[in-house]
Parts: C-alpha cells; structure tokens; sequence
C-alpha cells in the first residue's frame, strides 16, 4: 500500500469520528473556517458591559486564548507561572465545569504581551486540543480525562509561541515556525500519532495559524510563514503554490473569500503610521551627557525608543540599548554617526510589502499564485483581516479601520472609530455588525457595509487580547481576568 493510499484512508477514518462545525460552534480561532463569521441568523447586542445585556461572567486566569465554543461547552486556556490550564466552562451559565493543569518550561524568549496561553484550543465535538508554549499539545475527552499529550521541544522563537492547532477534515494540523525546528504537521486527532510532517526549516519564527480551504476541488491549507505564504495539500502536505515578498515577522491569519486570499503584511521600515528613526544629531542632543559626540551603553540607557509603532501605549518600541551591540561595530562601547548609519541600512533591508494584499492561487500545476491587488494603508501587524459580503475589512492601532472591495482594492472608507491603543484582536462578524477590541479594552461596533456606521463603543474597563466568539446570540469576549457572555436574553 502506498504511502498515498495509507494517508487518504487515515484522513478518510478520521472524518468519520470528527463532527464537522455547525451554526453552534465556534470551534478554534476565529470561528469557523478562521473566518470570524458567525454562522446562521442572529440577533446580537450592540451595547453591552456589565451592567448592560450581561448574561454571565466567570473568572480567568491570566492568557490570551479565545473562546472554543462546542455544544453547551467552552472551553479556555490560561497560563501562570509554569502553570498552565485548559479550563471547560458550561455555556449557558458559565460555571466552570473541570479544569486540567500541566507544567510548562519557561520559553527561551517570550514577548512582554505574549504568553504561554496564547494559542486557541480547538475541538470536534467529542474531544479538545490545547497546545502550550514550553509543554507541547494535549488532548481531553469532554468530560476531562486526558488521552494522549505530545511533548514538544522548546525551539528559540523570538517572541513565543503563538499559532494554534486546527482540526480540517478529520485531522489535527499544527504548524510552528522558530528559529530551530520549523515544521507543519497533520496528526491523528485519535492518539496523537503523525500523519504526515512537512520540514519548513527555511522559516524563521512565526505566529500565524494555518487555514483550510477548498480551492477548485482541492482542499489546501494556508500557512503564513516569515516572507512567504505556502498552500500545501491537506491529504500528504505536498506544496501546491506559494507568494514570496511578505512580512518577516507574520502575526496575522490569512482569510479568503471571491476565490481569493487575502492577508496583510507588516513593514515597520515603510509604514506611514510608524515613528521613523531620529537622525543621530538628535541622539547626541538628548543623551550626549559629556558632549564627546558618542554615546555609551550607559548614557543610552535613558532611551525609550528609536522605532515606535503609532498609538501603541509605547508596545513594541525599540530602545537604543537593544541595538548598542549589534550597531557597536569596533566594540569600543562607544557609538558613533559611522556606527548609526548601520541602522538605516539594516532597517532600509526590509523590502517585503506594507500592504493589505488580495492573492489570485496558483492551481499547483500549470499556473502559479498572483498579486492582484494591494492597499498599502492602515496596515495592521497583528489583527486579521475580514471578509464578508465582497468587502474586506482591516483594523490597525489606533482604531483605524479601512473597508475596501474585494475584487477590485477600491477603498469605500478609511477612518478612525474613536477607540484609540494598540490592538491585537481580530474583527468578528454577526448580525449586520463588526465587532472589534481594542487592547484597552474598548469593544466597538461598527455596521457592516460601504460606509461606516458606529453604533457603539463598549468600555469593560479590562485589557482584550483574545479575539470574541459569536454563538447562539451571544457574543463570548476574552478579558486579562474574565470571560463575559453578552446577548439580547441578559
């Protein structure tokens, strides 16, 4: 028996015991498809906090995960310390049902806003997986029993892990890019075995997800790795097409829609809205303290930032100490306008896009994968993109949001909604309306369409990481310390 035949009968296998998403299930990140569409008709709120269409709140331990949503249960990931839990709340009331905690290993680097918990868990219906940074994927049954863990070893990645697992057709797909062991992964979501593995050794650290769809009769998955994004065939991981010049450091989730795919990618060298370097005559007037026309480790300790991202509460900056070696070419602990000037040429090196681009897929024979279109403003690093209805819409810190047409790029609408702060959660789509987090914790809700209607601006008081979930007339949001259940019913 080939190699072929065993995997299509292992995929085939696996189908018949995964249960496939319905309208009541928000089953891994972003929903259904990872399109952050809510499926079937529903009547949402659009105010909401907790005094108002409040339906339940429960607290959380410290995480970024969103909520997996299956059935009458959800199910949320924290992490705190070397702790980490998979926690299984009952959707109707919020009591927590059954908590599973493993021990996780400090990762060799981890962003300030990242976290061990940053991953979705994702679930069919019978079983759910969680993955952690410095532990590995573990699965439980619904009632909590535990039935099989893989440890994975911890691989420098430079801000932490962050992609979730996925399930697609009956199998699990994991993908985790580092600057070690990059690989993508289908594993059978019975025992944990390997399906197949695919060797991505040539991607440096990543934090995107992958995504299934179905393209011309062949069922593909998307993964954004660091300058590329590869469509690789669910049944034995074979690459079928791929776009290189995007981002090097991917954070977002491709969505597709009108045959296309569309995914931003970040340029902090080219972005409009980022704080350019300050020329070295400025440096010295701000920490030259002895006027020799160098600086030291010491006196460049005062920096905040050299390169800073645009309403951000100061997020990402880059202080100067952070390069002092890297610009420190004769290793004299002293920087001088020669040694400067290393920064413009390493930043000027970054050529991939600062753009929300709309891809054309290659069909993994005759034709290759093309750029139709690209929109180079209000570019957003870490939410994802949304399409809905031929519009796709974009989301950046400081509360920018754009609308344009999916065919065509054309801009409908580019403005701010009034919910300033750096933004990490993805947009969601239900009931007409798009519902989009800011880090500070301010909810807005925006009409869908070609022009923008804010309907409300919901303030929670606590920071938002995770990206919502919408079912059954209920929108689930993720806080720093609470899972809230909001609905019309409340």
């Amino acid at each position: 028996m080939s190699q072929f035949t065993k995997t299509l009968i292992l995929t085939l296998l696996g189908s018949s015991i995964a249960l496939p998403a319905q309208a009541g299930e928000w089953n891994q990140f972003r929903g259904p498809g990872s399109k952050g569409i809510a499926i079937g008709s529903q009547d949402l709120p659009e105010s909401f906090g907790k005094e108002e269409n409040l339906i339940w709140r429960a607290a959380t331990g410290p995480g970024h995960s969103s909520p997996c949503i299956w059935g009458n249960r959800i199910f949320l990931t924290s992490s705190e310390g070397d702790a980490a839990k998979l926690s299984c709340f009952d959707l109707e009331k919020g009591h927590l049902l059954w908590e599973r905690q493993v021990q996780c290993k400090a990762e060799r680097r981890l962003h300030r806003v990242n976290s061990a918990a940053t991953p979705t868990p994702t679930a069919d219906g019978e079983r759910v997986y969680a993955y952690f940074g410095g532990f590995g994927m573990i699965c439980f049954d619904f009632a909590g029993e535990e039935q099989w863990q893989r440890p994975i070893q911890d691989d420098k990645n430079i801000f932490g892990t962050a992609t979730s697992p996925i399930l697609a057709d009956g199998a699990l797909i994991f993908c985790r890019d580092t600057n070690g062991d990059s690989f993508l992964e289908s594993i059978d979501p019975l025992n944990g075995e390997t399906r197949w593995r695919v060797d991505r050794s040539g991607f440096p650290s990543g934090w995107s997800t992958p995504v299934l769809w179905e393209h011309k009769g062949a069922k593909e998955l998307l993964v954004y790795g660091a300058f590329r994004l590869s469509s690789y065939d669910l049944l034995d991981g074979r690459e079928r097409w791929s776009v290189p010049g995007l981002a090097d450091e991917p954070a977002i989730t491709p969505v597709t829609g009108e045959g296309m795919v569309f995914v931003t990618s970040y340029n902090m060298n080219t972005s409009p809205e980022v704080v350019g370097l300050p020329q070295y005559e400025e440096l010295l007037s701000d920490y030259d303290q002895n006027g020799d026309q160098l600086l030291t480790r010491e006196e460049v300790q005062a920096n905040k930032s050299i390169l800073s991202r645009m309403d951000a509460d100061g997020e990402g900056d880059h202080p100067l100490r952070g390069f002092f070696r890297f610009l420190d070419e004769n290793r004299d602990d002293h920087l001088d306008a020669k040694e400067w000037q290393k920064m413009s040429k390493w930043l000027g090196a970054f050529e991939h896009a600062n753009a929300l681009l709309a891809i054309r897929p290659g069909d993994g024979d005759r034709r290759d994968a093309e750029i139709l279109w690209q929109f180079p403003r209000g570019v957003p690093e870490c939410p994802s993109p949304l399409y809905h209805d031929g519009l796709v819409y974009i989301i950046k810190n400081g509360g920018m949001i754009s609308c344009l047409d999916a065919k065509t790029g054309e801009a409908f609408y580019q403005e701010r909604i009034g919910a300033r702060g750096p933004r990490y959660s993805s947009p969601i789509y239900g009931d007409g309306k798009i519902y989009a987090a800011s880090a500070r914790g301010v909810v807005s809700v925006v009409s869908a369409g070609k022009e923008l209607e804010i309907l409300a601006q919901n303030d929670l008081g606590e920071r938002i990481m995770a990206t919502p979930a919408i079912v059954k007339g209920r929108i689930y949001i993720r806080t720093d310390g609470n899972l809230y259940a909001f609905g019309l019913d409340g």
